[in-house]
């Protein structure tokens, strides 16, 4: 693995846990779910909450795989 690919893995890497963060985090919470880009932020019903972790879900997985392509495979 050169350089290039070890950052691009190291940047996968963080996303996965950001999303695995987020994902603990809406686990307990009743609230709201707030997505923003930039200044502009969209509010959702709680009610919408299951969607929204599904598709990072979905995301999660995408990044895993390009992780494996770069030859990261998680210890087991």
């Amino acid at each position: 693995m050169n350089y290039e690919e070890l950052q691009k893995a190291t940047d996968l890497f963080k996303k996965i846990k950001e999303i695995d963060f987020y994902l603990k985090m809406t686990e307990t919470s009743f609230s709201n779910i707030e997505i923003s880009v930039n200044s502009h932020v969209i509010f959702f019903d709680n009610k919408y909450k299951q969607k929204v972790d599904d598709a990072l879900k979905r995301i999660k997985n995408e990044l895993v795989e390009e992780l494996n392509k770069l030859g990261v495979v998680e210890e087991k």
